[in-house]
C-alpha cells in the first residue's frame, strides 16, 4: 500500500497527491485505506474509470444543485456497487490494482 498521503502537512503536497488518486482511480481499480467516521479503519476497492461505472441516472434537481465539497472525494466502490465517500485527510494510503 502506498502511503503517499501520510506524514505531510504542505498543502501544495496534499493537492498534488490529491490529484494523483483521483487520475489512478479514473483509470482503473484503486485499493484505499482511510479511516471511517466511526473511527474505523476500512480498505476499499473503488474506481472513477468511467468503463467500470453504472450508467448514469438522472438526479433529482436538487441533489444535482448540491456544491461539492472540496475535502471529500465521491468514489464508486466496485465490491459493494456503490457509490461511497471519504475525506482526503482520512486517508492512510492507496494503491493500484
Amino acid at each position: 500500500m502506498t502511503n503517499s498521503l501520510n506524514g505531510t502537512t504542505d498543502q501544495n503536497d496534499r493537492s498534488w497527491q490529491n490529484e494523483y488518486l483521483k487520475n489512478a482511480l479514473q483509470k482503473g481499480v484503486v485499493k484505499v485505506k482511510f479511516i471511517k467516521k466511526d473511527g474505523t479503519e476500512r480498505n476499499m476497492l473503488c474506481t472513477l474509470n468511467p468503463d467500470l461505472l453504472p450508467a448514469q441516472v438522472d438526479l433529482e434537481e436538487s441533489v444535482q444543485k448540491k456544491t461539492p465539497n472540496p475535502d471529500v472525494l465521491a468514489v464508486y466502490d466496485v465490491e459493494k456497487d456503490g457509490w461511497r465517500s471519504f475525506r482526503y485527510d482520512s486517508i492512510i494510503g492507496f494503491s493500484d490494482q
